[in-house]
């Protein structure tokens, strides 16, 4: 440890660890002994007047990349940067080195730790992060708006059926048409209420693809969305079916664990007692129940793969028109994307000018799309839960609504429940 001491009034001792003695030299050797003192100040006096804001700020980019952003007015002058610029550099070690003859001058980074640790301070396209801010500033200031309602929807305690209705089912036996009703409606309510949720999440997750101009990524997620969406509006209207939806839990179960035995086989001797033949017994209820026709060429009954008979572009023009006019951009193109084809395939390579194909790994315009779309759904499904629970928001949402017109400047209304 050295020790430097420098006599003013009052007299002060600034410590320099042994690791920072070679810029000390430096500094001392480029600005002379006697500067030092004032050095220290002046640099003490530009940080107080910019807000303790550092010149530079270390970012970890994709790919193992080192990003290296300017935020003084200095740094910029130095670096000849403009603001939001940023220099990428492929190593640490080059990163190292340049932070290194930057701070010989007097200049500070933020975010150094990650050149030692080999750990990013942070995850994702700190570039494409920076546009998609930029990009979408009225969408960011409305999201608070949008959460906090959405917080009000999924975020409550969903509320029993009245008690004396269930006592007075009670003396009935249970294929009783009223019991089976009942039940039905039960069922309806816990799928509308516990999909919304997931639905909340797909918003978010979209959001996040697209702050990373991840657009197909975004897409991806947005089939889901629209699909549970459409799903809950669908068996809302049609609550004998949520019985069904229901039951595929069983299906599914079952699959798994069939599909488990065939890689570790020594599973089924490891399974509780009785809970593997209570599932094959619940499985092989629920599979009848399926067998709705008779194949006219083996006799035997025709097995349904799905939860329904109904795909999903049906149950959204059964379910809504306004739903089933988003089908194509929410679900069949996503669709294309989601799984194995050729339109997806080529989709993500593009005609260069040179006339060859080049990979595209971002996809800044389709996650604006997808980012459009599921602020659109969103609403929608605001708009639905509030109707079906009569939760009261209708004066929350109706601003919503109008700030969605305002955010995209479409003429079209929103997709709404109203």
């Amino acid at each position: 440890m050295y020790v430097y001491v420098y006599v003013y009034m009052p007299q002060k001792t600034l410590y320099v660890r042994d690791a920072d003695l070679p810029i000390w030299e430096a500094a001392q050797k480029h600005l002379g002994e006697k500067s030092m003192s004032t050095q220290v100040i002046e640099v003490l006096r530009e940080k107080l007047s910019s807000g303790g804001k550092y010149d530079y700020v270390i970012k970890m980019l994709n790919g193992g990349e080192v990003g290296i952003e300017a935020q003084t007015d200095r740094a910029q002058e130095r670096s000849r940067l403009k603001a939001g610029l940023m220099i990428a550099f492929k190593s640490r070690v080059e990163a190292a080195e340049y932070v290194e003859a930057a701070e010989t001058e007097g200049l500070t980074f933020s975010g150094k730790e990650a050149l030692k640790s080999g750990l990013p301070i942070g995850v994702g396209d700190a570039s494409a992060q920076a546009r998609f801010i930029a990009n979408n500033r009225d969408f960011l200031l409305e999201h608070p708006n949008l959460h906090e309602l959405c917080e009000k929807v999924v975020l409550r305690r969903l509320k029993p059926p009245p008690q004396e209705e269930v006592d007075r089912l009670l003396a009935l036996p249970d294929n009783d048409p009223a019991v089976i009703a009942f039940e039905n409606q039960v069922m309806a309510d816990r799928i509308v209420f516990g999909l919304g949720r997931v639905i909340v999440d797909d918003f978010g997750e979209v959001i996040t693809l697209s702050g990373n101009a991840r657009g197909i990524g975004a897409l991806k997620i947005l089939r889901g969305m629209y699909e549970r969406l459409v799903t809950i509006v669908y068996i809302a209207k049609n609550p004998a079916e949520a019985r069904a939806f229901t039951e595929d839990d069983i299906i599914k179960k079952w699959k798994l664990w069939k599909s488990s035995l065939e890689v570790w086989p020594d599973l089924k001797g490891s399974a509780p007692k009785g809970k593997v033949e209570e599932l094959e017994a619940e499985y092989e209820r629920v599979k009848a129940k399926r067998a709705g026709s008779i194949c006219k060429k083996c006799g035997q009954p025709i097995t349904q793969g799905a939860w329904t008979r109904v795909d999903v572009a049906s149950m959204a023009k059964q379910s809504d028109a306004r739903l089933a006019k988003f089908y194509r951009s929410c679900y069949l193109e996503p669709t294309f994307h989601l799984h194995a084809t050729g339109f997806g395939l080529n989709y993500r390579f593009r005609r260069t000018e040179q006339g060859g194909k080049s990979y595209v790994e971002t996809s800044e315009p389709e996650a604006r799309m997808a980012l459009q779309l599921a602020h659109n759904l969103i609403l929608y499904f605001l708009d639905f839960q509030n109707e079906y629970f009569d939760l009261g928001l209708a004066d929350e949402i109706k601003p919503r609504l109008a700030a969605f017109l305002r955010i995209w400047g479409r003429a079209d209304q929103p997709a709404s429940a109203a």
